[in-house]
């Protein structure tokens, strides 16, 4: 439905400007991030923090399965009372390794900050040069065909790739890059196998 009116829009945008002289071009978004050498960077970053942050949280984990396999090897030789501070210091731990999800992976927490950091500025970056070709070569309009809503277009029109040539000419892919597409998760769940989501792609949507 929501795609719908969007082509919606479009069509009643178009039924504007049909008497005069219109210059359509679009853009591929998902290609551009997918080949920019500084979304490349920007996973292999996040992926070293997300990799730190996660083993300060699976240490703590460890650590409290140890406790409480301790507590079953004693707690019949256990009195009460240690039992209970047992019991207590294991409970401790646990809030303390919620405490620390939260920190990293919570709502606004770390690893959003973080990724926000690194992409925004990617984001604005990508935005300035299409606005500048859309400028200079004086086009009406520039969709992006990644969202969907286009269902035709002639690759004579496609700028895609003249805005990655602008985007990655002063820049250098990292070569430990594996190629996953990075965008952050819902869950924020920092044992995902995916260090992003698809709130990232939503994002970098709603600056187009």
């Amino acid at each position: 439905m929501k795609k719908l009116c969007v082509i919606l829009a479009i069509v009643m945008a178009f039924s504007g400007l049909i008497a005069q002289n219109v210059k359509l071009g679009y853009v591929n978004t998902d290609r551009i991030l997918f080949d920019s050498n500084e979304m490349a960077e920007i996973s292999r970053l996040f992926q070293l923090d997300r990799q730190k942050w996660t083993g300060q949280i699976q240490a703590l984990d460890n650590e409290i399965q140890q406790m409480e396999r301790d507590f079953d090897v004693r707690k019949l030789t256990l009195s009460e009372n240690s039992k209970r501070e047992l019991q207590d210091q294991i409970i401790s731990k646990k809030e303390e390794a919620g405490r620390l999800l939260q920190q990293y992976f919570g709502d606004n927490g770390l690893a959003e900050q973080r990724y926000r950091e690194l992409v925004d500025p990617l984001s604005q970056k990508i935005h300035e040069i299409i606005t500048d070709i859309a400028e200079d070569e004086k086009y009406t309009m520039i969709l992006d065909v990644s969202m969907g809503v286009v269902l035709y277009a002639v690759p004579s029109i496609d700028i895609t790739e003249q805005v990655l040539q602008e985007l990655n000419k002063d820049t250098i892919r990292p070569t430990d890059f594996d190629h996953d597409f990075p965008s952050f998760p819902d869950s924020k769940d920092p044992f995902d196998s995916d260090p992003f989501g698809d709130d990232f792609k939503s994002d970098m949507d709603m600056k187009f």
